[in-house]
């Protein structure tokens, strides 16, 4: 063999890849591909984030509108579309009305109000927009149709339904997708089934609601108004005249305590920035009173549960078997719009 042949030889030997430098090469690109998959997911997380952020502040300021033109923000609603009465925390337990504060917010009331759905035997023409929903606050519904204030059984042919200009609607979703359809059942706990159009159990006739960029209806949570008078916040009375207001006392200190959105745990903050911080008459489950001065005097909040879906409403934090040191995160993600 010639020197050069063998010189031929040599390069081409050394001009191939060995196993062990495949399978480095495979190792970086599956490494690289990694990296990038968590770049995109990490880009597509803070996206739904900001997109949410700016629809909940979107429906906020449609709120705002709102009550300039009927005079009241919109009362709280069940997945049937009754209007629901709000726990009174004069007349129930301390512990009672803790309970029944936290499940009292509504997912149907921001479609109703703010979009307005159906035909003219509902509150809109040609689909959108709403009529004044008149001084009980759901069309008339308490006076012409069901007792419990059902929408969908209101009588628009003789009550104020039927009459007046049309309002709104208010709020234009950019994204088809943010308006769903709900059958009012659990798919698990706490997380309501709702279905998008095209997919086989959306029902156009379902009540509506309006989601987050992952798929979960957005709550509006009101402050606790007295039954019958949604123009007001809770006004304690003193019914004995006495000259002091009737409770509730949930501390048990004396003094009788307003009802405000900051008794909501899911509204509370994880993290409370310096000077902002206050203490909550209502302690969760945990005994931690923290909330924030926004919420002891907002008249309403918004509330999704973020990118994990999930939320734990017995507590501010979320903690493992009531471990501070232990905190798993699930409010953590919690996005909260809070209005005036």
């Amino acid at each position: 063999m010639s020197d050069d042949t063998a010189r031929n030889m040599a390069g081409r030997t050394r001009g191939g890849f060995t196993i062990v430098e495949l399978l480095i090469v495979t190792a970086m690109i599956i490494l690289l591909l990694s990296i990038l998959v968590v770049a995109v997911n990490r880009a597509s997380r803070t996206s739904q984030v900001t997109n949410t952020r700016a629809l909940m502040n979107s429906i906020s300021q449609s709120l705002e509108r709102f009550k300039e033109d009927v005079g009241y923000f919109p009362p709280v609603l069940g997945v049937d579309r009754e209007l629901l009465d709000p726990p009174d925390p004069v007349a129930l337990t301390p512990d009672e009305y803790r309970d029944q504060i936290q499940q009292w917010y509504s997912v149907t009331t921001l479609a109703d109000y703010l979009i307005g759905y159906g035909d003219d035997q509902q509150d809109a023409y040609d689909g959108v927009g709403i009529r004044h929903p008149g001084r009980d606050t759901v069309w008339g519904a308490t006076i012409y149709g069901a007792a419990d204030g059902s929408l969908g059984a209101r009588n628009a042919g003789t009550g104020p339904a039927s009459a007046g200009k049309v309002y709104g609607p208010y709020l234009e979703l950019k994204d088809d997708r943010l308006l769903a359809s709900t059958d009012g059942m659990l798919d698990s706990f706490d997380n309501l089934n709702v279905y998008f159009p095209g997919e086989g159990n959306y029902n156009d006739d379902d009540p509506k609601v309006i989601t987050d960029y992952w798929g979960r209806p957005i709550r509006y949570y009101r402050n606790v108004y007295k039954p019958g008078a949604i123009k007001y916040r809770y006004r304690l009375q003193d019914t004995n005249g006495d000259g002091i207001p009737d409770q509730p006392d949930f501390n048990g200190d004396g003094v009788a305590d307003q009802p405000a959105l900051a008794d909501v745990f899911v509204l509370r903050p994880w993290e409370v920035k310096s000077g902002a911080a206050t203490d909550s008459t209502i302690l969760d489950f945990l005994d931690d009173g923290t909330a924030s001065y926004q919420l002891k005097t907002a008249a309403f909040a918004l509330f999704s549960p973020g990118p994990d879906r999930s939320q734990d409403a017995t507590t501010r934090f979320d903690l493992n078997d009531g471990d501070r040191d232990e905190i798993s995160g699930e409010n953590e993600d919690n996005i909260v719009e809070v209005g005036p």
